[in-house]
């Protein structure tokens, strides 16, 4: 059976640097791209009716970039989702999440408040589209914090969805398409638990060039795969 529209797409924003240098470009410069790839993403899940889309924005492996780099990134307001974008999600009923490690003290005072600001300002009730900022997060360091969490738990007994309930996205849905953009083919750490099953689209587009079209290609691609989940299709085996 092809697989029907995804539910929950989530995104490795790669490109940023690369897209800046061919333009002889500091890497900043294509961090402040970024943001406009957000915004068309954004909307384009709004029309294809995508529920939950999570994009990749900072890794617990980044803090090892050039302090230049980490300065701009730890201003998420001036690249990744402007204040005035965040007003118009409102609106457009798009809720605004974080997940990953908030309590890190490296993370500067002001783009906490601005995480929670923006998570306040698109609390909406029954949102049209849920999304997910992965700040600061890793996969391994999800699972390992969960794990952490369930040894100092007094439950004797525990189940998988126990365990899921631990992790930093444990409101959200197993991801159905993980898109990863710049050419680049690994998971780079990202969502381990929830995309053990998940369709893998690669595109050689840099992220500050990702539009709306572009994810409606990986949206059309996906809907011609047969997701199985280990099973027999019922015509044979393929």
């Amino acid at each position: 059976m092809r697989a029907k529209t995804p539910s929950h797409v989530a995104a490795i924003m790669d490109g940023n640097g690369r897209w800046a240098q061919r333009r002889g470009l500091p890497r900043i410069a294509g961090h402040l791209q970024a943001h406009r790839a957000v915004q068309s993403t954004v909307h384009a899940a709004l029309n294809y009716g995508i529920t939950h889309l999570t994009l990749f924005a900072f890794s617990c492996e980044n803090w090892n970039r050039p302090q230049e780099e980490v300065n701009l990134l730890m201003q998420p307001h001036r690249w990744l989702v402007t204040r005035q974008e965040v007003a118009s999600y409102r609106e457009s009923k798009v809720s605004v999440s974080f997940i990953g490690q908030q309590d890190d003290p490296r993370i500067p005072a002001g783009c906490l408040e601005w995480m929670r600001e923006a998570e306040q300002v698109t609390a909406v009730r029954n949102p049209q589209l849920r999304l997910t900022l992965a700040f600061n997060y890793g996969g391994r360091q999800e699972i390992e914090e969960a794990v952490r969490r369930l040894h100092s738990s007094v439950a004797s007994e525990w189940s998988p969805d126990d365990f899921r309930q631990l992790l930093w996205s444990s409101d959200l849905p197993d991801v159905d398409l993980l898109i990863r953009t710049s050419g680049e083919q690994r998971l780079s750490n990202f969502m381990l638990w929830s995309v053990w099953y998940a369709e893998l689209f690669f595109t050689e587009t840099l992220w500050p060039d990702f539009r709306g079209s572009h994810l409606l290609d990986a949206v059309a691609d996906y809907q011609c795969r047969s997701r199985r989940w280990g099973a027999i299709p019922s015509g044979g085996p393929l």
